[in-house]
């Protein structure tokens, strides 16, 4: 039995060399994205998952910065499920994580609209703007 996994292994790198490249990895990954790809253009696998993971803070009292994300595209990212940490109540400087799923269902392009809504009790408003990015996400089969 030994034998013919090793042979096997071996058929199977003979396999992906005679063909020029590796595999690509499964459908069914879960690809992490955060501020840090604003701007950028990532692609997916379909049946892959795109989770982006965001921090609202609350750095004074009466001030805050809270995230959403929504998809461009239903029928190309369909919206998950979305999760925010349970506040920490006591100081200033507190933080939650708030991650948003979308699943790759269909071949094509989508905009992920993360929009960052603040308030800011002790300011105007045109002192601490919303703040907004984006990142394109495309689905091959």
């Amino acid at each position: 039995m030994k034998n013919i996994l090793v042979i096997l292994g071996v058929l199977l790198v003979a396999a992906v060399s005679a063909c020029g490249g590796v595999p690509a990895p499964a459908a069914g990954s879960t690809v992490l994205l955060s501020k840090s790809d604003a701007g950028k253009t990532v692609t997916v696998h379909g049946g892959d998952t795109i989770r982006i993971t965001l921090d609202d803070t609350y750095p004074v009292p009466g001030s805050s910065l809270v995230w959403t994300v929504g998809s461009s595209t239903s029928s190309v990212l369909q919206p998950g499920t979305t999760n925010r940490t349970q506040q920490i109540k006591n100081g200033p400087g507190r933080t939650d994580t708030y991650t948003a799923d979308f699943h790759a269902i269909g071949a094509g392009q989508a905009v992920l609209k993360a929009s960052g809504a603040t308030t800011c009790e002790a300011m105007a408003k045109t002192n601490c703007p919303d703040q907004q990015f984006t990142i394109t996400v495309t689905v091959t089969r």
